[in-house]
């Protein structure tokens, strides 16, 4: 089983992720920085657990030089093939194009609430933590002779992709502008041995960057009494947006 890719999204690089149907498009700012959500109606029992202004609120907490250039965030529903075989909570794609816009760009998936996940009982170290982070963000994880389950609610998902998962791809992209962007001084010839440089590192050493990251920024909002906070779902302002409040799990 694959995921499946036209000849036409081969021959322009364009990747399934980048495939969205029928997103809506917001125009927000967060700490003066202009940003673009495309919001991606989900299916029947998915929901997008972070709204727009939670998004907008976490950023605010987070230095401008970390993400001016990520300006584009997309709430996507992911396919059932996609769900199988490349489930992710999100993921910072480092050039994206979808339609007009194009840059980098900072994914966050829908979620079906009503399946558990399973992971299988053998467990990297790297996943072992994982698992332990799932707990401490409040998903239920229980077992079986061969699985763990992972039982999540809508609270559960936001506090993983609000807390940790978008921090963590604004990391990603901080460790890219650190180590390709800010010294190649826009000199086309070190951007490119530098890109291929940050891009053949280890995933275990990017991710490990990443992870402490969004740790550190969880800790200092923390014990500055910035995070966490409740969950900012206006009915009256997502539907001025053009959204509805079902897609976030309001009924």
């Amino acid at each position: 089983m694959v995921i499946p890719q036209s000849w036409d999204d081969w021959l322009k690089g364009r990747m399934f992720y980048e495939k969205l149907v029928d997103p809506v498009e917001v125009s927000v700012k967060a700490r003066s920085v202009p940003l673009t959500i495309l919001v991606e109606p989900p299916q029947a029992g998915f929901a997008h657990a972070c709204t727009v202004d939670d998004i907008v609120q976490l950023l605010q907490l987070i230095p401008v030089a970390h993400f001016e250039k990520t300006k584009l965030i997309v709430l996507r529903q992911p396919k059932r093939k996609e769900r199988i075989l490349s489930s992710v909570w999100g993921r910072l794609v480092y050039w994206s194009d979808i339609g007009k816009h194009s840059g980098p760009a900072i994914y966050l998936e829908a979620r079906n609430l009503s399946r558990p996940r399973k992971w299988g009982k053998s467990l990297t170290p790297d996943w072992a933590r994982e698992l332990d982070r799932l707990r401490e963000d409040g998903h239920e994880i229980t077992s079986d002779k061969r699985n763990h389950l992972i039982s999540s609610t809508l609270d559960s998902v936001r506090s993983t992709q609000l807390y940790r998962t978008l921090p963590h791809e604004v990391g990603h992209y901080v460790d890219y502008l650190r180590s390709v962007e800010y010294p190649s001084r826009e000199n086309v010839d070190k951007w490119l041995r530098l890109n291929d440089l940050y891009h053949g590192k280890p995933e275990q050493e990017r991710e490990a960057f990443a992870h402490r990251y969004a740790d550190e920024f969880r800790q200092r909002e923390t014990d500055r009494g910035f995070l966490p906070f409740d969950r900012i779902l206006d009915a009256d302002r997502i539907r001025q947006q053009g959204l509805e409040p079902e897609w976030f799990g309001e009924n």
